[in-house]
């Protein structure tokens, strides 16, 4: 019997449909974040997953109706596309995987590297590292004694803007002290990788991840978060619902900005620089609530009663109705849907003098809502922020999608309710 194998549309649809599906899902997966960080077990182990998770969902939707002798012929189709796709997907990561390899241990794509701690400690450290086959990939640009630390945390952070950093290496003991536990929290704030030497393994009280970077044994204590598969997730829901949000409440947008253009006169809008992602100043975009020039020279809170708050703005920040231009913000990248509330530069600083973990948010993309918004509310002065802080850090420590999805409900109800101050 002849089969027509001549392609239909069909056909053409899924030579277009089923690519993008391969890329969607290798994304979710986190399969093209961090390339340096890859290595040859982790690409075989998400290959098998993303094979039999990819292979079985477009088995049922696209293959199970076809026509065939016995129920066998399904079976063998279905190990045919499997494994078609695990050799030809897990041979190029495996070569490409490689020469990632390659490139970081020969130098070409170093980890930029700052190691801390006492003189003998840092004298080991790169000892030990120079011994080690992969030498060239770390890139060390700095060695600081503890002493060093006493220079300020705005100092360091001064230092980090022209000094970009991969990870940093503590070779020796952390105590309690403040200016130790200050740097280490900005440097989680800015995405920095924080490793120890198995010396100081009881720092963290066993909660630690270990690891082996190129045959120097070390320990990571940057928390990890979201995974890099749940990161992609939580930025495409961002991306989508902001941009349908944008969309579907733009009649209510344009009734606000005519009700705040009737009430004062002013801008519509009011854009106020904040500190983001990694401690990266952006520009964050409010409906009006107050009168033009409300702040002065120097920065100020707004309390409950403040009188500089308009009538309708009064009634937008009961509602928090004046965050909703910030999904533009969501939009371009500055924001999240849900994250720790961005700050300014000068409130920053107060705040970081007796609560340093306060940097740690950095390490995250700020929110539209937060837990600590929908807990605590606005924060009138720089001690309610450090008290709203409680909340933002316990956010930190337990991220999840879960997690956001409640705080985005909460939010609601905040609004229903009117509980906004």
């Amino acid at each position: 019997m002849e089969i027509d194998i001549t392609p239909d549309e069909n056909f053409l649809k899924a030579m277009v449909v089923v690519p993008l599906f391969w890329v969607g899902l290798h994304a979710c997966m986190g399969m093209y974040l961090d390339v340096r960080q890859r290595h040859r077990g982790l690409e075989v182990r998400q290959s098998f997953r993303s094979a039999a998770l990819g292979g079985v969902l477009l088995f049922f939707l696209l293959l199970l109706d076809d026509v065939t002798r016995t129920h066998v012929d399904h079976y063998e189709t279905l190990g045919v596309w499997m494994g078609t796709h695990l050799t030809l997907i897990l041979g190029a990561r495996w070569c490409w995987t490689s020469r990632v390899v390659r490139n970081v241990q020969g130098g070409k794509w170093a980890y930029s590297t700052l190691v801390v701690g006492d003189k003998a400690g840092n004298e080991a450290f790169l000892k030990d590292v120079s011994r080690t086959p992969g030498k060239l990939g770390w890139n060390v640009v700095a060695t600081w004694t503890l002493e060093d630390l006493g220079a300020g945390l705005k100092s360091l952070e001064s230092w980090l803007d022209t000094h970009p950093v991969d990870r940093a290496v503590l070779t020796t003991r952390v105590g309690d002290d403040p200016s130790t536990l200050g740097w280490i929290a900005l440097l989680e704030g800015r995405g920095v990788d924080i490793l120890v030497v198995p010396g100081a393994l009881d720092y963290m009280a066993g909660t630690v991840r270990s690891s082996n970077l190129f045959g120097v044994p070390l320990v990571n204590l940057s928390k990890p978060g979201l995974t890099a598969g749940m990161r992609v997730v939580k930025r495409g829901l961002d991306v989508s619902l902001s941009a349908l949000a944008l969309l579907a409440l733009s009649p209510l947008l344009a009734g606000v900005a005519l009700a705040i253009r009737r009430s004062s006169s002013g801008p519509v809008f009011y854009k106020q620089e904040r500190l983001g992602l990694h401690g990266k100043p952006f520009r964050i975009v409010k409906f009006r609530t107050m009168v033009v020039d409300a702040e002065g020279v120097k920065p100020r809170l707004s309390s409950e009663n403040d009188p500089r708050i308009t009538a309708v703005g009064k009634k937008l920040r009961q509602t928090r109705i004046d965050e909703l231009p910030q999904f533009w913000n969501v939009l371009k990248g500055d924001m999240s849907m849900v994250g720790p509330r961005p700050e300014r530069a000068f409130f920053t600083d107060q705040i970081v003098r007796h609560s340093p973990h306060f940097l740690r948010l950095q390490q995250v993309r700020p929110g539209i809502t937060s837990w600590g918004q929908v807990k605590y509310g606005y924060a009138e002065n720089v001690d309610q922020m450090r008290q709203r802080l409680r909340y933002d850090i316990m956010y930190l420590e337990n991220i999840s999608l879960l997690l956001d999805l409640k705080i985005l409900l909460y939010t609601v109800r905040t609004v229903v309710r009117r509980e906004g101050k």
